[in-house]
Formats: C-alpha cells, structure tokens, sequence
C-alpha cells in the first residue's frame, strides 16, 4: 500500500478541490471495496442482458448502479491513445446520473491497453495515476488495477465497454 501513498494524496487534493461527490468513484477512503475479480467476467455477467435490448430501443446507454468494483491482475502492454469518445461519453452520463456532476469524465484523457487472459482491453486511467506509469510499469509486466464499471454503450453491434481505472499496483507479489 505505501507504494499507493503518493497517488492517492494527489488524488485526494483534487477531490478537495472539486467537491466530496467524486469519494464514491474515486474510492479513497476504501480500498476493500475493490474485489479480487476479472473484468471479462464483469463483462459476460452483463454481455447477454445488454444484447437483449428490443431493435427499437436501439442505441442504448447502460449506466449501473452497481459499479463493481474489481481488483483485477492484468499484463500492461504499454500502448495509449486518447480515450475513446463513446466510452467517455458513458462516463460523462453516469457521472450526470449518479452524481448530478457530467465533469467526472474530466481527469481521465487516455486510456491504455491492457491484457486479460486472451482479452485486448482499453480502459481510461486518471491522469494523475497514468502519471505514475512511465516510472513504474513496462510493456508486458502484471499489475493489479482497481476498476469501477460505469456503463456501456449498444448499438445492435460491438457493446462498448466503460470500465475506469482508479489505482494500480505494480508490486502483485504482495497479493
């Protein structure tokens, strides 16, 4: 956990700053929340309820209230690009949603790509924790992330997935 100290202060700064609401996304105050899981398995509990969506009620946005929370040891594989607009506009609804605030989208400007079993997964990290990246993590190393599912988007194909990473421990031999 002392490797996490610096992240979370400044996370927390910012949360001084821009009000108390985003606690409950951020998860500062409770790391326990985050369960040891998978996010593909987050994504098949959901994948057949999603695609279930009637033709006309098509395109669909899906915002959970239940968020997940998930501890979930995947292989960094190095590359980024900048967030992908629809997923970005899952977590700007679910933040106007559940916190009555669209600017949660805000500190998270990249997502990167990480590995899962067989599963190629871009997920957005907040700025300041992908800050940490370039000192802590190389291509192909295991890391623990903490993620949250905000949401996803269906439109009859591809379900774009909303997950967000939150923390990140490069020392999983602890774990």
């Amino acid at each position: 956990m002392a490797s996490r100290l610096p992240r979370t202060l400044l996370t927390f700064s910012a949360l001084v700053v821009t009000g108390s609401r985003f606690c409950s996304l951020t998860a500062q105050s409770n790391w326990d929340r985050y369960r040891p899981g998978t996010i593909t398995a987050v994504m098949d509990l959901h994948d057949s309820t999603i695609r279930a969506t009637p033709a006309n009620m098509l395109p669909t946005w899906v915002l959970p209230g239940n968020q997940f929370p998930t501890r979930a040891q995947v292989t960094y594989r190095g590359d980024s690009h900048p967030v992908d607009s629809t997923r970005r506009e899952v977590v700007r609804r679910w933040g106007l949603s559940y916190l009555r605030d669209s600017s949660i989208a805000g500190p998270y400007h990249r997502e990167y790509l990480f590995q899962e079993g067989e599963h190629l997964l871009w997920l957005p990290v907040q700025d300041k924790v992908a800050s940490f990246f370039p000192r802590e993590l190389h291509p192909g190393q295991t890391v623990a992330l903490y993620v949250l599912w905000l949401g996803a988007h269906y439109a009859g194909g591809d379900i774009t997935w909303a997950f967000v990473v939150t923390e990140f421990d490069a020392d999983t031999t602890q774990r």
